[in-house]
């Protein structure tokens, strides 16, 4: 058989055996991801890989969304920064947990990695070599869902260690309980979950339990926390799900209760920050602006002690970026920064705390499973955005001939298209969703500086009379909501834009098959005759 042949059939079972499905599937799950489960089993065990690898699988599927329009590096994956905001993000829509070490509190948007996020909680073998590959490979979509599901794993892990403090705050020592007793003990944990104690990681063993028996007191005579109520069936509900009709609970039945309430725990919070932002729009000066001037934020407060809930210092409200002072005059709140407050924050854990929900992560993912890719062109994003879903109805908006040319600004910022990921893109979503998409400040501008959270009466009857010494609007809405813009980038990740053609895995089999068929194509100029290459 000629030489030629003989190569174009090598040629053709090798394409069949890349393109099989079983081998394409093998070639695609070969890469790093099935490696470290091998090594979380190795240093964790197999209960806790086989936990995180069911866990993963169900992570994967959110974060594909985010992964595919995430600009990555020459390996298809993505970097620290990028890996941290996939996260960051995961985290705030599955549970609105603000997972701590992966959010971002001023810095620069590319300087963060999420191996914070675990703090020194997990072995230092796991997390030298998680750390090892993101910094030196990336993750790629099946790592980055395993090292998901390795910080959920370890927030479940804190659920067993403060429970067993719970039974030890009511000197229980059983593992099963009656039902009188099981909801008892659910019950004290979750007033403690629920008020948290930002420093509680430092508490001692007795000082916990007394913390504890406290609270539930106090929780049961209706003070520190008004949904109670709501949060007590809350409990009975996940209680119901798991062991529906039960009389007796292990105490592995009653970790699974507690884990399923703060997965939830969010929904319950969520409402109470829909009821802020519905009376923070009623206060807008100008309509449709997303901000509150100062005096009337602390109006209603000083009308009704009992109702108002808006009391944090321009101190506190400045120092953590939700006070636009662009006009000295008229300093105003910014509703969704204002939303996203560690004062509006609830159960506070070692990992996290369930904050206010970003409702502007929905219109993010809309975008990203649409496009599917980190940048677009103006043209096609307003056309995406056009036709969004909002949602609620106080995020209705309306794309103006200004929006339309800061967008195009920032196309040519980036010759011709606009990445999804940076400072820019997120403060021109603000100024379409102002109510909705918090402004995104510079790094550096918010410096946490220890300011008072409450301001005094004094502070606030001051800036209620300096509203009502205003004679008259002096700035058009226009004026007040593009006050703030600025024209300074910050990308989620730089160098992921440097690599626009990135090779994933169906890039790689490409590539492969080219090559074999540039190998057969020189070889094919032989002469079988003579032995050499022919000369044309």
């Amino acid at each position: 058989m000629p030489v030629s042949m003989k190569m174009f059939h090598i040629f053709v079972v090798l394409l069949v055996a890349i393109t099989w499905p079983g081998s394409a599937r093998r070639f695609r799950n070969g890469p790093a991801g099935r490696s470290l489960l091998l090594e979380v089993e190795d240093v964790l065990g197999k209960d806790v890989r086989s936990i995180v690898e069911v866990r993963a699988a169900k992570l994967k599927e959110t974060l594909q969304k985010s992964f595919m329009a995430l600009p990555k590096n020459e390996r298809g994956a993505v970097r620290a920064p990028a890996a941290r905001y996939a996260l960051h993000r995961l985290f705030v829509q599955l549970h609105g947990w603000q997972m701590k070490g992966l959010e971002l509190r001023g810095d620069s948007w590319h300087h963060n990695s999420p191996m914070e996020a675990f703090g020194n909680r997990v072995p230092t073998r796991l997390y030298s070599l998680l750390d090892e590959r993101l910094k030196n490979h990336g993750f790629d979509l099946l790592e980055l869902s395993v090292m998901g599901a390795l910080l959920e794993n370890s927030v479940h892990s804190e659920v067993g260690s403060r429970f067993n403090i719970t039974l030890k705050a009511l000197d229980m020592n059983t593992s099963v309980m009656d039902r009188k007793d099981a909801f008892n003990a659910m019950e004290t944990y979750l007033a403690t979950y629920i008020i948290g104690n930002r420093e509680d990681e430092e508490l001692d063993e007795q000082a916990a339990v007394k913390l504890m028996l406290i609270t539930k007191s106090q929780m049961d005579r209706g003070l520190l926390y008004t949904r109670w109520g709501a949060a007590k069936n809350l409990l009975e509900k996940a209680a119901a799900e798991l062991s529906p009709e039960a009389t007796t609970f292990e105490t592995t039945t009653i970790l699974a209760v507690l884990e399923k309430v703060a997965d939830q725990f969010f929904h319950l919070e969520n409402e109470e920050c829909r009821s802020m932002r519905d009376r923070l729009i009623g206060l807008e000066d100008h309509e449709g602006t997303g901000r509150v001037p100062l005096g009337e934020f602390y109006r209603s407060t000083l009308h009704s002690m009992l109702t108002g809930s808006f009391s944090e210092s321009e101190g506190y409200l400045a120092g953590h970026g939700a006070l636009d002072e662009t006009d000295p005059q008229t300093k105003r709140v910014l509703i969704p920064n204002y939303l996203l407050l560690d004062s509006n924050c609830l159960a506070s854990s070692g990992y996290y705390a369930v904050c206010c929900m970003d409702e502007c992560e929905g219109l993010m993912t809309q975008l990203e499973t649409t496009l599917q890719a980190p940048t677009a062109e103006p043209s096609e994003l307003l056309r995406i955005i056009s036709t969004m879903t909002v949602p609620t109805a106080s995020a209705k908006h309306s794309i103006t001939a200004e929006h339309q040319r800061r967008l195009q600004d920032i196309a040519e910022h980036h010759d011709g298209k606009v990445p999804l990921h940076g400072r820019l893109f997120a403060q021109w979503m603000h100024h379409v969703f102002p109510r909705t998409c918090p402004f995104p400040h510079e790094a550096g501008v918010i410096v946490d500086v220890d300011h008072p959270l409450t301001a005094t009466a004094h502070d606030m009857r001051k800036h209620v009379a300096d509203v009502d010494a205003l004679t008259s609007k002096e700035k058009s809405r226009d004026e007040v909501l593009f006050g703030m813009w600025s024209a300074s980038e910050d990308l989620v990740e730089p160098e992921g834009h440097k690599h626009k053609n990135h090779s994933g895995p169906l890039t790689t089999v490409l590539m492969f098959m080219a090559a074999l068929l540039g190998a057969a194509v020189t070889l094919a100029k032989f002469s079988p005759e003579k032995g050499q290459c022919k000369m044309d």
